[in-house]
């Protein structure tokens, strides 16, 4: 069989394999940001922000990776989170919005959710629920099988399938120290797609961070985070350090077991963020990296000042 035959073979049976029939991976997609990204899996963190936070984050994972005909089928991630403090509503709300391009297909994800705050001595707890609609296309032109006429690919359906969902979640946010549990996908909905079937999976995520400071090292906050991540099947753990300086700059590393090592670089500019990062491949999936791009501004809200003295009649 030609080289470029056999490629496409196997890139057909990955595909189908991941997508069509019953996904059994993990189906988030995978952001080395994660400490940047609260929102996306965890609805208790909304509007635990100083204010009306945005932020976007664009992935190229496996640079280079293509099929048999040179087309780039490399994932690809976009999304932009909003969130905000709500007063009148005890807590925060979160629109938000993503596309993840998986080879030959695209889903498109909408969430929408809630988040009740609730005060514990110096601490926050965030507890939110949100809904997920998910619009998953497939290209099956792409897929070129070997002998056409191929049943399953004849028969999927391509226009669109929309899958909805809920996640749950809940963040205790403390002055230098944030702990938090979420799920998402938690009803594992499944959908038709002509002769296959998208399924839902369950995800389970738990992470922490602490800001420490040194005495020796004035000016400086190291921030130690994990990112655990599992969809009851196969377990993701992110170890995370990050330094920053006068909160104008930051640099870190994150190690990915089994997966990546990862270097993150950012500035802050007023209410503006900008990062970046390179993920080092360490697994025999890639044989190149993968590029991140994230920025977040936020719009604080002002409190009302106080008034701290009295005016003199004398002087009106």
């Amino acid at each position: 069989m030609p080289s470029t035959v056999l490629m496409r073979s196997k890139l057909l049976v990955i595909v189908l394999t991941m997508v069509c029939f019953k996904l059994q991976a993990q189906q988030d997609p995978q952001f080395t940001h994660n400490m940047f990204n609260n929102q996306s899996v965890n609805p208790g963190s909304y509007g635990l922000s100083e204010g009306i936070s945005i932020t976007s984050i664009f992935r190229e994972q496996w640079l280079g990776f293509k099929d048999g005909n040179n087309v780039k089928v490399s994932p690809e991630t976009f999304l932009v989170n909003v969130d905000a403090p709500i007063q009148f509503l005890q807590g925060g709300v979160r629109f938000g919005i993503a596309q993840d391009k998986e080879a030959y297909t695209t889903n498109m994800v909408v969430k929408l959710g809630y988040a009740y705050h609730l005060n514990i001595g110096n601490s926050k707890l965030g507890i939110g629920l949100n809904g997920n609609f998910n619009n998953k296309k497939i290209d099956s032109k792409n897929f070129n099988p070997v002998d056409e006429g191929d049943p399953v690919l004849d028969g999927l359906k391509t226009d669109g399938t929309l899958v909805s969902d809920l996640s749950l979640g809940v963040f205790l946010q403390k002055p230098h120290s944030y702990y938090a549990f979420s799920s998402t996908e938690v009803m594992e909905n499944s959908k038709a797609m002509g002769t296959a079937t998208f399924k839902n999976r369950r995800h389970y995520y738990l992470t922490g961070g602490q800001d420490i400071t040194l005495p020796a090292f004035q000016g400086y906050v190291f921030t130690p985070s994990i990112f655990l991540k599992s969809d009851g099947n196969v377990m993701q753990a992110d170890l995370n350090v990050m330094a920053k300086y006068n909160n104008k700059v930051w640099g870190g590393v994150t190690y990915r077991i089994n997966d990546a090592i990862a270097l993150l670089v950012g500035m802050a500019y007023k209410d503006l963020e900008i990062g970046y990062s390179y993920d080092i491949p360490t697994s025999r999936v890639a044989a190149t990296g993968s590029h991140e791009i994230m920025a977040r501004y936020r719009f604080k809200f002002e409190k009302e000042k106080i008034r701290t003295g009295y005016r003199n009649t004398r002087f009106l």
